[in-house]
């Protein structure tokens, strides 16, 4: 059975074509179980990720205490 590409695979694939791949992290669970990941977009593109993930259905939260910019990006919650 083929496993279906989800909304973070996609939206990480899309960075990974317009950040450097160093810059975007691999997906992994956070503590909560949930998929996420973390990207550090140049200070220039920081507005446009958060931007870009709203309208693509995903979250993307500024990591405290980081150096740098650093976003956390998960799925929405949904309440099904």
């Amino acid at each position: 059975m083929k496993q279906q590409t989800t909304k973070l695979e996609i939206f990480r694939s899309y960075l990974l074509g317009r950040i450097k791949e160093s810059r975007v992290g691999a997906i992994d669970l956070n503590s909560d179980g949930n998929p996420t990941f973390e990207v550090m977009p140049e200070i220039q593109n920081y507005t446009w990720v958060v931007d870009l993930a709203k309208r693509e259905g995903v979250v993307a939260i500024p990591t405290s205490g980081s150096a740098g910019a650093r976003l956390t990006i998960t799925e929405e919650e949904t309440n099904v």
